[in-house]
């Protein structure tokens, strides 16, 4: 006998709901959340977000939820590759997944800062977080040690950290042509120095 479905989960009008939500984060933040202001943005009545979702935190949560899943699924389509690529490769993966971060109409860079923000004040949000953290550091591990970087591990954290802040960079000051005019030179450079070799931690 197979297990029952739970229809209010899998029913469209709330996945609309968690979009808005999104949308609402990245205007305004997480604290412009509310019940009315969700349902506007999402064009429902206001007892449909009530009937989904019980609160403001249980909003919260499923979007962030439904954030890192996405953002999970861009970390392993720009990361799956061979066991050998070459840096040329490597470069045009990480640019691939920037951009995917930057103009995926969906994802909502903003937000996805917001809510992490958020998941680094509430404990209840803490698994969350580090599940995205787990999975994006997998895949950025693997796509570095693909390319022979020296030590790899060291690398990987590296190029995420040099990743994640030339993104909060273009939230804060976005321009047209961020990705070939400074994205990717910049990372050119680093995978050269990384290439290079990295001295030795005492």
């Amino acid at each position: 006998m197979s297990a029952p479905v739970n229809s209010k989960r899998l029913n469209p009008r709330r996945r609309e709901i968690l979009e808005a939500t999104l949308r609402v984060i990245g205007d305004g933040g997480v604290n412009s959340v509310t019940h009315r202001a969700v349902a506007q943005e999402a064009r429902v009545a206001l007892a449909s977000t009530t009937y989904y979702f019980d609160s403001k935190d249980a909003l919260v949560e499923e979007a962030l939820e439904l954030m890192i899943a996405r953002s999970i699924e861009d970390v392993r389509r720009f990361t799956a590759c061979s066991d050998h690529i070459t840096h040329t490769e490597l470069i045009a993966r990480i640019v691939g997944f920037a951009d995917a971060q930057i103009n995926d109409p969906l994802a909502f860079l903003t937000a996805q800062y917001e809510l992490m923000l958020e998941a680094g004040r509430r404990e209840y949000l803490h698994p969350l977080a580090r599940r995205w953290t787990i999975a994006y550091m997998d895949g950025f591990n693997h796509l570095v040690q693909s390319a022979g970087l020296p030590a790899p591990e060291r690398a990987a954290e590296m190029i995420t950290n040099f990743v994640e802040g030339a993104l909060l960079n273009h939230v804060t000051t976005p321009s047209d042509d961020f990705l070939e005019a400074h994205f990717r030179p910049l990372l050119t450079e680093l995978v050269a120095a990384l290439d290079s070799g990295l001295p030795r931690l005492s």
